[in-house]
């Protein structure tokens, strides 16, 4: 990124566009994760979608999973797959037969995370047959 890139980013920032926030927070994350952080919040917070599930994920791997289905639910009605297929792993353990049909409307549309998180689940369920059938569809 140029100086005058920069410069118009921050510009951006300071008028908290929430775009430019998490642009700005992707630049800091591998000098200043800390404060790259607080971009991120705030980038959701004024409902960027990437932020969002970035969000989701950090709640997601703290276990706190109301929080990260609240991101993954905001990043999903964006238009982000992947917030889509997060929700429903999240929403198998309440809502396995509506979270099981939500994944494979997603695989139908070519959703790779969600063939994998159909063979996963099928596997640990052992039904064998459905998670080669869902495993096949990743080549």
């Amino acid at each position: 990124m140029t100086p005058q890139q920069l410069e118009e980013l921050k510009q951006r920032v300071e008028a908290n566009d929430p775009n430019a926030l998490y642009t700005y927070a992707e630049c800091l994350l591998a000098t200043d994760p800390r404060e790259a952080e607080k971009y991120i919040i705030l980038a959701a917070q004024l409902g960027n979608p990437y932020a969002e599930e970035k969000l989701g994920d950090k709640y997601n791997d703290k276990g706190d999973y109301e929080r990260a289905a609240h991101y993954y639910k905001a990043g999903a009605k964006a238009g982000l797959y992947e917030c889509s297929v997060k929700l429903a792993i999240i929403n198998l353990q309440t809502h396995e037969h509506i979270a099981i049909r939500e994944l494979e409307e997603l695989a139908k549309l070519g959703i790779k995370s969600a063939c994998k998180a159909l063979a996963e689940y099928h596997k640990s369920h052992g039904n064998r047959r459905e998670a080669t059938y869902w495993r096949s569809l990743l080549k």
